[in-house]
């Protein structure tokens, strides 16, 4: 899947790279779109953790510096297999998930609730969604045209701060 994409992905080139048989894949794994969410999980769970790791090591600390530390998790997660992630992230639209099945949604609303007083937009669901919405299009872009990850850290930053910080 990382070095074809999508048409390189079949059952038979999993159970091979899995170093098992058909036959053994089809009973974890009835189809193609059921590995394809377990891989898809299993990039959001590793992700997840992450995340909730830079949380821990900003607790008590001022909000941009907890939600750089969130960004970072978030971009170098992203970065580990970027060829990857990019063919995870299409197939998981084509499956039906997408941006609000985030696993570390939580962390993002909790982040902004922790630190409300900071924030000049009022917290809400929807105030989180659309912080994950800026920062899953801003590395997303990156990833598409090749931006280095400190690039799209910067940008992320400057993206969601502004989000959450303007004041009218």
């Amino acid at each position: 899947m990382e070095s074809e994409g999508s048409r390189g992905f079949n059952t038979n080139a999993v159970a091979a790279k899995a170093g098992v048989s058909v036959g053994s894949l089809y009973q974890d794994f009835p189809n193609k779109d059921a590995t394809l969410q377990a891989l898809i999980n299993s990039f959001e769970d590793a992700t997840h953790e992450a995340i909730l790791e830079a949380m821990r090591s900003g607790k008590g600390r001022p909000l941009k510096t907890c939600l750089r530390l969130f960004v970072r998790a978030l971009v170098v997660m992203h970065y580990r297999r970027p060829r990857l992630n990019r063919v995870l992230e299409a197939e998981e639209e084509r499956l039906g998930g997408g941006a609000e099945d985030f696993a570390f949604h939580p962390g993002l609303l909790d982040l902004l609730q922790e630190h409300r007083s900071e924030i000049a937009t009022p917290v809400s669901g929807a105030t989180e969604r659309v912080a994950m919405a800026i920062l899953r299009a801003v590395v997303d872009q990156g990833l598409a045209v090749g931006a280095s990850q400190r690039s799209v850290e910067q940008q992320a930053m400057r993206a969601v701060s502004g989000f959450l910080l303007y004041k009218e």
